[in-house]
């Protein structure tokens, strides 16, 4: 059984081939690549197969799910294959752009473009934080809410456990945090300003904040007191960083009651 639960939609072209919906629970995966293995790999199938055998002769074919992925070993042959997936129920999908929360429940997108799908290991009411240049809407599991300050967090969102749901957000949005409500959450963020970097932050809950963070940089560390941070909104610190070449994983150790979160941050001297 697949792990989540998907969307409706249909698969795009794959290494091997393509995936072609019939009927609605009816796959035909047709092999035009054969994998040097023999195995053939459907990223994203969130509804469980019933029967799975090669097109013509109804041979029945070993297969297995790996995640949310479908993995089928092709008879041995030289030859093009279809394989025909039974399956038991309408075609789900898990999008190639799924993002699941974290331990903590926080999501930490960049975005690519206006859409992303997130699932929640729990159900939850959410709150969203966008940085960038952005106006108009959220919308976040078939919720809207506009953004009327970039500096406050936006919601509640109610986030159903183990569903795909879909994120959509205006143009000029550069990274995204959303996490439960109740939450303070500290992030890291890059700087206009060469060898520095800004240290946030948020306060996703309802109640005033405040609370001690600490970041560990290659030439030291780093702390602050925060006090009487205000629901939704953000307070931050710049701190500079300099080091050997290479890339460095950054995480802030943040003390703000039994509701604190991280994220981690990625930088490259």
């Amino acid at each position: 059984m697949a792990l989540i639960q998907g969307i409706p939609g249909e698969f795009g072209p794959q290494p091997w081939g393509e995936a072609i919906l019939r009927n609605g629970e009816l796959l035909l995966l047709r092999i035009t690549r054969r994998p040097p293995n023999h195995e053939v790999r459907l990223p994203g199938l969130a509804t469980t197969p019933r029967h799975v055998v090669e097109d013509g002769t109804g041979r029945a074919l070993t297969w297995r799910h790996d995640g949310d992925d479908l993995l089928v070993r092709l008879p041995e042959s030289t030859e093009r294959a279809v394989v025909r997936v039974s399956l038991e129920g309408k075609l789900r999908i898990v999008p190639p752009d799924t993002v699941t929360a974290n331990a903590d429940g926080v999501w930490d997108l960049t975005p690519a473009g206006t859409t992303a799908h997130l699932v929640a290991r729990r159900s939850a009411d959410v709150a969203v934080r966008v940085f960038g240049e952005a106006t108009g809407e959220i919308e976040l599991a078939n919720q809207s809410l506009p953004i009327h300050h970039l500096g406050r967090t936006i919601g509640p969102f109610q986030v159903p456990a183990g569903l795909v749901v879909p994120l959509t957000l205006p143009p000029g949005v550069r990274r995204v945090l959303v996490a439960p409500v109740g939450t303070v959450l500290a992030s890291i963020h890059a700087c206009g300003s060469a060898g520095e970097l800004v240290v946030r932050v948020t306060n996703f809950g309802r109640t005033v904040a405040q609370g001690e963070v600490e970041l560990a940089l290659p030439t030291g560390i780093c702390r602050w007191t925060f006090e009487e941070l205000e629901p939704g909104g953000s307070t931050g610190w710049t701190a500079a960083i300099n080091g050997r070449p290479g890339v460095y994983v950054l995480e802030a150790r943040l003390d703000a009651g039994r509701r604190s979160a991280s994220s981690p941050y990625s930088i490259h001297l």
